[in-house]
């Protein structure tokens, strides 16, 4: 159907079939009553064929209708969810990694997941409940004030009365007890925060602190649910209340009109009540799905570190990278002036105390954050002047804690390339080398490396994100401690394979390290210092 009908006809169509499905349901109803009362006159059975036919044919096409219309709402809620969920990647691809505002892992997860999912509810569960109810009410007040005027306009008192209080009250007392989107917010980061850390949590007797905060989450989470619970009872009550005072009103001005009539009129506020508790659930969800928007909203306008230029120059083929003069920083400049070059092929490693802006020299050399000073020149044009994701396409960043997955080798090289094959996530294993160790694995490529890559070692770890950075064919390679972690063997294996890489016509490097043995590699090694000192440029011997 996605295929055929634009996104807007699909919605007509949704919202048409959800109004003849709840036509067809009041239409059961009604169609009942007047056969009840009806055949309690006990007229001839030809008489009551045409109720019975109506019966059975608003039973069926009820549920064949209420499909239809969910087939083609839902559809549309998906596509949306779809867009919603590549807009907030993007806006979270684009703030990082300058920061994202404080916000906690968990926090940040449930965002992406659980307010995106609530942003579907927008169209499900509170405006086509509201577009179907109300134009099935006001067909059946057409109907019964065909039959009685006086009673029309009853049902037409009630239905405006059901409308406004659902509307003004419902969301006014949930809002006073909403939350639930915050206090699940902070329930998943205070668990994915337990989770992560429980050993160093347990190691230095923290738990019961931890412990103490989820369990805060919890019931904070608990009572927001309550909440809306409640709110959720407050509008049954309004919704019974006056469809209840409605039938009496109506029982009480129905002198003189036709006993078989009369059945029809005082059953048709009780058929409206499905269509009102359609109104009272959406607006229970309103300001729930209000709070979405608005988490989701506060990511969108996440400042943005790197600002690409309006009129952005092609990407060179070339590749030197030229560091001019250079003074980076978060909020500030926090390194003094730093100056070097890095021919096609070359290496350099960069140096310096922690804390002192190595890291951040290497974000702003994969223009991931802006320079305070100075030009990152790349293949002859400042990376200034290009646009920040083709920097990315030639510069590749490996950082000393990538992330790693819980899924198979392939999948989590596949990141890098979505249609690599085989052969080519084979090749890129081998340059890493990583290979031999694949293929020992018991299923090989699709042997599943566990959360965080706990069931690799940590070189091996270290190797798959190396392999998945080369598949990416960046050929600038920007490594930041890439031995962090490693014990001296596995270290001197990896760098081995690292330096393979370099060399004419292969790639350039630019490994930050502090360690004396992987520095004593590099003919030229770039000391990185703080701003009121100068950067020391020295040699060591290979």
């Amino acid at each position: 159907m996605s295929r055929t009908y634009p996104r807007r006809a699909r919605l007509a169509y949704g919202v048409t079939m959800g109004v003849a499905a709840q036509l067809a349901a009041v239409g059961l109803l009604l169609a009942s009553a007047w056969l009840i009362v009806r055949a309690a006159e006990q007229p001839p059975v030809l008489y009551l064929m045409v109720a019975i036919v109506s019966v059975r044919f608003f039973g069926i096409s009820r549920s064949v209708l209420r499909y239809l219309e969910r087939l083609a709402t839902h559809d549309v809620a998906l596509a949306d969810a779809v867009e919603q969920r590549v807009t907030t990647y993007v806006a979270l691809d684009r703030a990082a990694p300058a920061g994202l505002g404080g916000l906690r892992r968990g926090d940040l997860v449930s965002r992406v997941v659980a307010d995106v999912a609530r942003m579907q509810d927008r169209l499900l569960r509170l405006r086509v409940p509201w577009w179907v109810g109300l134009v099935a009410t006001l067909v059946v007040v057409g109907v019964v004030g065909v039959l009685d005027a006086r009673s029309g306009l009853v049902i037409l008192a009630g239905v405006a009365v059901c409308a406004i209080a659902l509307r003004r009250l419902v969301p006014l007392v949930g809002a006073r007890r909403s939350g639930r989107a915050e206090a699940q917010g902070r329930l998943s980061a205070e668990v994915a925060a337990s989770a992560v850390a429980a050993r160093e949590l347990v190691a230095f007797g923290a738990a019961d602190e931890a412990r103490a905060k989820a369990r805060a989450a919890t019931q904070d989470a608990q009572s927001a649910q309550s909440g809306g619970a409640s709110v959720a009872g407050m509008g049954s009550a309004i919704v019974l209340a006056v469809a209840g005072l409605t039938v009496a009103l109506l029982a009480a001005w129905s002198a003189g009109i036709d006993p078989v009539v009369i059945g029809v009129i005082l059953l048709a506020p009780i058929a409206l009540v499905e269509p009102w508790d359609g109104w009272s659930e959406a607006e229970r969800l309103r300001p729930e799905i209000a709070a979405a928007g608005e988490r989701l909203a506060a990511l969108a306008a996440l400042s943005n570190p790197v600002v690409d230029p309006e009129r952005p120059a092609d990407l060179p083929d070339a590749y030197d990278l030229v560091v001019d003069d250079v003074v980076v920083g978060w909020e500030g400049p926090v390194t003094a002036p730093i100056s070097f070059r890095v021919g096609e092929g070359e290496v350099v490693a960069v140096t310096g105390p922690s804390g002192v802006g190595k890291s951040t020299l290497a974000y702003a050399l994969a223009r991931l954050l802006p320079t305070w000073q100075g030009d990152i020149v790349l293949g002859g044009v400042p990376t200034r002047d290009i646009l920040a994701a083709d920097v990315r396409r030639r510069v590749g960043y490996l950082g000393q804690d990538d992330a790693v997955f819980d899924t198979s080798v392939r999948e989590n090289l596949r990141i890098a390339d979505p249609d690599a094959d085989d052969d080519r996530l084979r090749a890129a294993l081998a340059s890493a080398g990583l290979l031999a160790a694949v293929d020992a694995m018991p299923q090989g490529l699709d042997t599943s490396v566990g959360e965080h890559g706990g069931r690799l070692s940590g070189g091996e770890r270290q190797r798959l994100c190396l392999a998945r950075l080369l598949l990416a064919d960046h050929r600038v390679l920007v490594l930041d401690e890439p031995t962090e972690h490693l014990d001296a063997p596995t270290a001197a294996a990896l760098m081995d394979d690292v330096l393979a890489l370099a060399g004419p016509g292969g790639r350039s490097l630019v490994v930050i390290s502090h360690s004396p043995s992987v520095l004593a590699r590099f003919a030229s090694v770039i000391e990185v210092r703080p701003a009121d000192r100068p950067v020391v440029t020295h040699a060591v011997p290979v």
